[in-house]
């Protein structure tokens, strides 16, 4: 006991406590590992086929390479012969990857509560532009900070400001989303509601307090204290699971789905094996009857016949054809594929319904789907599951 008082004498009682260096070297890691972890469950949940699970995996990944980015910006040891160069090239790839997470943030959020649209390919022609100025003038020079722990980045002071302009933009946008999701599912679940409420809330958050942080660190030359970076996107990483990916049975996503159904309706379904069979069809109730064999067999070659004449389609599937008001939305699995003849608004949610059902009915007909013989009656659930596509839930 007195030699560990006399160890202590006149020591800072603070010594002991970890510094902003030793934590900016840590925590970025952890704020990775819970991005890449959102972006390996969207794989392996088979939740990369749409355009907003598409979106999503690529904001996640990015999300995470920009706090790998960071991780490597703060562990570059101050002194050594590369050590500026190496620094400077995280802080690149860092920012860089934080242009793109925006990027796909936004067009998730957008594609999410609306439509997939050509028009928002004008955000990736704003973020490729932006990409080009911080591979080129962003980061002027890294110097070491206090005590030379760390190095810290010194801007360009107008790309920086172009820089915050883009990322404040995509970020008020996608709040703005995210409100509109928050009225869109309050009106159909409270709980739901308090989980977007708390993402939307969390979101805010983290955009003030970043804004408030490295924005204000970079646009003043900031000569003393490290900027966090993607420190603060641990707290969004664990929101973001909270919300997409609950314990219970309601998911954002149908709530979603039944507030777009109401910009289409579903004339008929029909599900058919990959040799062009067709295994059940069913037709909304006081729709004209469709000749299901004609109707499957003209499908079927349509499709082999755009296979056939453009060798750039060879292994790939029609996704859609549109005629007049009418579109067939189609969606395949392993052995079988579905289409639904609708009249509207396709949208990334039904396709999520088409293929999680097709996935679920193949499960059950697994064996028999393997060995077809083309004998529909030996298929079980075709009914059952086909009826879930005229299944309407009122949204209140």
């Amino acid at each position: 006991m007195y030699d560990f008082a006399r160890r202590n004498i006149g020591r800072d009682p603070t010594a002991s406590l970890p510094s902003l260096p030793d934590i900016l070297r840590f925590v970025p890691i952890l704020s990775a590992a819970g991005w890449f972890l959102l972006a390996g469950l969207q794989v392996y949940r088979d939740r990369w086929h749409t355009w907003t699970e598409t979106f999503f995996l690529f904001a996640c990944f990015f999300a995470g390479l920009y706090a790998v980015g960071d991780w490597l910006f703060f562990n570059v040891t101050p002194g050594l012969p590369t050590s500026e160069a190496s620094a400077r090239l995280a802080a690149v790839i860092s920012i860089s990857s934080l242009v793109l997470t925006e990027t796909f943030f936004l067009l998730f959020t957008q594609v999410y509560v609306e439509r997939m649209r050509r028009s928002y390919w004008v955000v990736n022609a704003a973020s490729i532009g932006i990409l080009v100025m911080v591979w080129t003038v962003l980061v002027e020079r890294v110097k070491a900070g206090q005590e030379n722990q760390v190095y810290l980045p010194i801007f360009n002071e107008t790309a920086f400001g172009v820089l915050l302009v883009f990322v404040l933009i995509c970020s008020i946008a996608g709040l703005y989303n995210l409100i509109r999701l928050y009225r869109i599912v309050r009106t159909s679940s409270k709980m739901l509601a308090r989980r977007a409420a708390g993402l939307v809330g969390v979101f805010t958050s983290v955009l003030i307090v970043g804004l408030g942080t490295n924005g204000y660190l970079g646009i003043t030359g900031n000569q003393d204290f490290p900027p966090p970076f993607s420190t603060l996107l641990i707290f969004l990483a664990g929101a973001t699971y909270y919300v997409l990916y609950p314990v219970g049975r309601e998911r954002i996503s149908e709530a979603i789905r039944r507030f777009q159904a109401r910009r289409y309706t579903i004339k008929a379904v029909f599900l058919t094996y990959e040799d062009g069979t067709l295994i059940g069809a069913q037709t909304r109730p006081g729709e004209t009857s469709i000749d299901q064999d004609l109707f499957g067999a003209t499908l079927d070659v349509i499709q082999n016949f755009m296979r056939t004449s453009f060798p750039m389609l060879r292994g790939k599937w029609l996704s859609s054809i549109s005629q007049g008001p009418y579109i067939l939305v189609m969606e395949r699995a392993r052995h079988t594929y579905v289409t639904v003849v609708l009249e509207g608004q396709e949208s990334d949610q039904l396709r999520r319904q088409m293929r999680d059902l097709l996935l679920s009915f193949e499960d059950r007909n697994r064996e028999i789907l393997s060995r077809w013989q083309g004998i529909p009656t030996q298929a079980q659930g075709t009914e059952e599951m086909l009826s879930q596509f005229f299944v309407e839930v009122p949204f209140t």
